[in-house]
Order: structure tokens, then C-alpha cells, then sequence
């Protein structure tokens, strides 16, 4: 590798902005820079960077830097170019070149609407975790700065209870956020990050540490807060022991503070011993295995079970009646008004709990499909029962009973989904308030995480409602329970 003269590198950094509008060509004249500056010293046989199967020129940092401040206002004063770049960038499949591609992507203004697809596609196809972080960060530095409720939505969606695998993305989106000095709702943060600190698995032990460190440095009293609020009321045996193994890389301070708590939380002995196996009282103390049964299967929170009835019906509808008599303790209220103030009266209901369940019949169907678009944390699962999911010609949803698009805030102006939350739809063949094939389509585009169940049964789906299992339904983790 040469000696990097920054006078020729910046030349040559310059030379191939001119080519910004030419792909081809800006391809071309940018292999002949990195090969330019390859390290042949760190070079290897096989030319893959290490954890990773991406191969590198193993270029200087400081050349895909001047590279990219070069390309930086081409960029934002030419987005569709920028895009197009950034593809063939990507497909390029080098360590160097995708990072590119990542910086040019946050560039982009957020309003885009090819951006989020991207960033989303690419995160799931990636291994490398250098290009993966720039993915969370760099790419998204505009959507933080700029539209920070639209990136918060993001977020939610990472950091959704369902979607454990997607908790380290989010995760590391976060952290720029929390670490920016200028930005003041850490309360929204906290409330993001407490149930995924409480149940986060083993395997996110780094991530959990980067976050609770940087939430250290930004707010030292409430992080301390937050910590031991967790520690003295969680139900979670995993939780003591994950802070217990990261406690080492807290800063000392912090961990002075959960020193005292840490110790009072008993530990978890892992070995399992089978029904038949038993204790010898003979045996010596160190001989003995302590038998640790295993878990029985969480009882269900009817608390946490909310039905929403329809636009002519109330909480003493045949349905209603039925869950009531079924789940002791479920939420069946009334809902009184236009949708504006039925919605208003539901977040005063719901307020800040979460792993709510979720049923909503007809007009009930489309108030918990916005409100799981609003506050998709706080939504377990969805039960759709005819829904009145309705679009004008212009794909905007509708109020059915007002005949009126729907007023919606401001970040769901921007458009609303995907909504990630298990969701089972169950709809009648011969519906004839609500009609079918609609309701599909717009299911299909809205939902990632879907079931639609067809039923020879009209709007009020009373034979369909006789034949299922609903502590199934209401009870399992997926999809799978059917109609009888």
C-alpha cells in the first residue's frame, strides 16, 4: 500500500464524484481507488474480512472517508441518484463498498419511500457486523434528526415483544439517539427499552451492555432507576443472572449502585433432573443435584384481554357477554361517539401497559388495527372479526359510519404499517356489511404476520364465533389454531 498523500487522495476522491451520475463509470474508477490503496501487508489468500464472508480491499479508513465527504452534497441534492448508486454499491458485495452504500443511504431524505425497504432488506441479509451497525446508524442518521417519531415507529417495530431476533437491531439504532445531546425525550427511550432489558436473551449480552452503558452517560439517576425498578419487580429468573454477567464492563460507579441488589436475587441452577431421577439423603452435600422443575406454561392475564365491539353494538352484545363469561376479568367496555373519541377513550384504557391481546369485531377491527399502527409495543396480538378495514380511491382508510377518510396524527399521515403483532383474521363469505375481498387485499399489505381464516358465515360470524377454541386463540404465541 502507498503512503496516503491526502493532496492526491483527495484529487483522486474528486475525480470520481464526476462519475456520481454515471454508475457505470463511478464502479469503474472507484475498484481502481481501492485497489489503489490496498494493504497487501493484511491482504490474504482468501480476501474476506474477518467474521464475516464479505471480501475486502482492506482499504484505509481514512479513503472511504474522503470518499464519502465527497460525495455527501451530490447526494443529498440528488436522492434518486444516490439510491440508484447505492444498489449497485451493495450488489457489489465488497466490505468497502457496502458501507458506502450505507452512508448513502442517510443521506437520503427520510420521506423517501424506497428507504426504510432498503435498510430493512439489507439488515436481514447481512452478516458482517461492521456493515450491519452502519446499516442501524449511519443510514438512519437523517430519519433520527430529522423525523425522530418516524424513526421511533422503526424502532418499535424492532423492538416488538413477538420479534426477539430483530431486538439487537434495534438496539443499536438507538443508541446514536440516546447518545445525541441535543435529543430530550429519554422517557420515550426508557419506556422502549424496560421490557427488552427485563427479558432480553443471553445471546444479546453485548448489545444490552453498549444500551445500558450509553443510557449511563446521557442519565445517570434514571438509569439507575430503571435498573433496579426492573431487578425488584421482575418474574423473570434470567434477568439477575444477564446483569449479573455484564455487570464486569458498567461503569463503577453504576456498578456499586446494583451491587446490593444483584446480591439479594437468588441464583438460577440449571440442571434438570427428569421425574423419576431423585435426591439419596445419603449422599453427601456436594453430591447432591438440586432439582430445578421445570416451567409451567405462564397463566394467561385476562387483564391484559380487551375487546372493542362494533359501531351499533355495546358491552352487553351477545360477544361481549360470551368473553366475559369465558375470561373472567377481561376488559369488554363501551365505546360511545365518533372514532376520535372512541379512540381517545381506548388509550385511556390501554394507558402505558403492554402484551395486550386485542379483539376487534367490525368497526372494533379497524380501532385496534390503528391503534396497534400507533403503538405497535403494547400490542401482543391481534383478533380481527370482520373488520371494517375500508379505502377510498386513493388508498386512504375510511371512516365507515362517518363515510369520511379518517383523521389520522401526523407520523400515521406518513403511511400506516407494517403491523408485526401476530394477527388473526376471520371473515364471512356472505358479509354483507363488510365486504371480503377488500378487506384481504388491504390485510395482506398491512400485516407481516398474518392468518386469514374464510368462514361460510356472515358479518356477525356467530357459527364461526361458536367454533373456536379461544384459549387457543387468545392463549398461543402463533398462529396455528383454526376454526372448528
Amino acid at each position: 500500500m502507498p503512503a496516503i498523500d491526502l493532496t492526491r487522495l483527495r484529487k483522486q476522491a474528486n475525480r470520481l464524484a464526476d462519475f456520481f451520475f454515471l454508475p457505470d463509470e463511478f464502479m469503474k474508477h472507484l475498484r481502481e481507488i481501492l485497489e489503489f490503496y490496498v494493504n497487501y501487508t493484511l491482504r490474504t489468500v482468501e480476501n474476506v474480512a474477518p467474521g464475516s464472508n464479505l471480501k475486502t480491499y482492506r482499504t484505509p479508513p481514512a479513503v472511504l472517508t474522503q470518499i464519502q465527504n465527497e460525495l455527501r452534497i451530490k447526494a443529498e441534492a440528488n436522492p434518486h441518484f444516490a439510491l440508484e448508486l447505492a444498489d449497485l454499491l451493495w450488489d457489489e458485495g465488497a466490505l468497502e463498498t457496502r458501507l458506502l452504500a450505507a452512508y448513502l443511504l442517510g443521506r437520503i431524505p427520510p420521506q423517501e419511500e424506497r428507504l426504510l425497504p432498503r435498510i430493512t432488506a439489507w439488515t436481514q441479509q447481512i452478516r458482517d457486523p461492521e456493515v450491519r451497525v452502519a446499516l442501524l446508524t449511519t443510514s438512519l442518521v437523517r430519519m433520527r434528526k430529522e423525523t425522530p417519531d418516524q424513526f421511533l415507529i422503526l424502532v418499535r417495530e424492532y423492538l416488538h415483544p413477538e420479534r426477539t431476533r430483530t431486538w439487537s437491531n434495534g438496539i443499536q439504532a438507538l443508541i446514536p439517539m440516546i447518545a445525541d445531546s441535543d435529543f430530550e425525550n429519554l422517557p420515550a427511550i426508557f419506556d422502549l427499552v424496560e421490557p427488552i432489558i427485563d427479558e432480553a436473551p443471553s445471546t444479546l449480552q453485548g448489545d444490552l451492555t453498549d444500551l445500558i452503558v450509553t443510557l449511563y452517560r446521557a442519565t445517570a439517576n434514571e438509569t439507575i432507576f430503571l435498573l433496579k425498578h426492573i431487578l425488584s419487580t421482575t418474574e423473570n429468573p434470567m434477568t439477575a443472572v444477564t446483569m449479573r454477567r455484564i455487570s464486569p464492563d458498567l461503569p463503577p460507579p453504576l456498578q456499586k449502585e446494583l451491587r446490593d441488589l444483584l446480591r439479594s436475587q437468588p441464583l438460577i441452577h440449571s440442571t434438570l433432573v427428569e421425574s423419576d431421577d431423585f435426591i439419596d439423603e445419603n449422599d453427601p452435600p456436594e453430591k447432591r443435584v438440586k432439582v430445578t422443575r421445570r416451567p409451567r406454561k405462564k397463566k394467561m392475564d385476562n387483564s391484559r384481554i380487551l375487546y372493542l365491539h362494533g359501531s351499533d353494538s355495546n358491552s352487553q352484545s351477545g360477544k361481549a357477554r360470551q368473553f366475559a363469561e369465558k375470561f373472567p376479568g377481561m376488559v369488554t367496555p363501551d365505546f360511545t361517539g365518533g372514532f376520535d373519541e372512541r379512540m381517545a377513550q381506548l388509550k385511556k384504557i390501554v394507558g402505558r401497559k403492554k402484551n395486550w391481546t386485542i379483539i376487534g369485531s367490525s368497526y372494533g377491527g379497524l380501532m385496534g388495527t390503528i391503534f396497534a399502527c400507533e403503538r405497535p409495543s403494547q400490542v401482543r396480538k391481534l383478533v380481527l372479526l370482520a373488520p371494517a378495514l375500508l379505502q377510498d380511491s386513493k388508498g386512504i382508510f375510511m371512516d365507515p359510519v362517518a363515510g369520511k377518510p379518517l383523521k389520522l396524527s401526523a407520523k400515521l399521515k406518513r403511511g400506516l404499517g407494517p403491523i408485526s403483532a401476530p394477527t388473526l383474521v376471520i371473515h364471512g363469505t356472505t358479509d354483507d356489511v363488510v365486504p371480503l375481498e377488500p378487506v384481504r387485499r388491504i390485510v395482506e399489505k398491512l400485516f407481516t404476520n398474518y392468518e386469514y381464516i374464510v368462514v361460510d358465515d356472515g358479518h356477525r360470524l356467530q357459527e364461526a364465533f361458536k367454533g373456536l377454541n379461544w384459549e387457543e386463540v387468545l392463549g398461543a404465541d402463533d398462529l396455528e389454531s383454526k376454526v372448528s
